[in-house]
């Protein structure tokens, strides 16, 4: 079993990827050389996402993790290769470059929601859920 990264980083696959579709989708992300995949009607840029090696999450790789093309690909990942077949939900925080604020990205049944954080920097902690906060607002 892989170690994972935090909660707030992945969004879970149910059921999981199998091996061949794990190996498909991470090519749809630069690794060391290796020029990323190609596919009718993606996002300009390489994905932020890579799936687990186990096929149970979608992790966000943070030095590619765009706030501009991280719902793109989200939505385009979702929508077009994984949402037949699977379940994918969670919530990932993506941080803005200096100066710019972040995104919120939230999936449930298939559907990718995105917002805006209210400040630059601004943070989630550990325990808050996305959806809390938004019923609080």
């Amino acid at each position: 079993m892989t170690l994972h990264h935090p909660d707030q980083n992945r969004l879970a696959v149910t059921p999981a990827l199998d091996a061949r579709d794990v190996e498909f989708l991470s090519g749809f992300s630069p690794q060391g050389s290796r020029i990323a995949r190609i596919w009718p009607g993606q996002p300009a840029v390489p994905s932020p996402w890579r799936p687990c090696p186990e096929g149970c999450c979608l992790v966000i790789v943070p030095t590619r993790a765009v706030v501009t093309s991280a719902g793109q690909w989200l939505r385009f990942l979702v929508g077009e290769l994984i949402g037949d077949r699977h379940r994918v939900d969670g919530w990932v925080r993506i941080p803005g470059p200096p100066g710019r604020a972040g995104v919120l990205l939230i999936v449930e049944q298939g559907e990718v929601f995105e917002g805006e954080l209210e400040e630059p920097g601004q943070s989630w902690s550990a325990g808050s859920t996305p959806a809390a906060r938004a019923g609080s607002a």
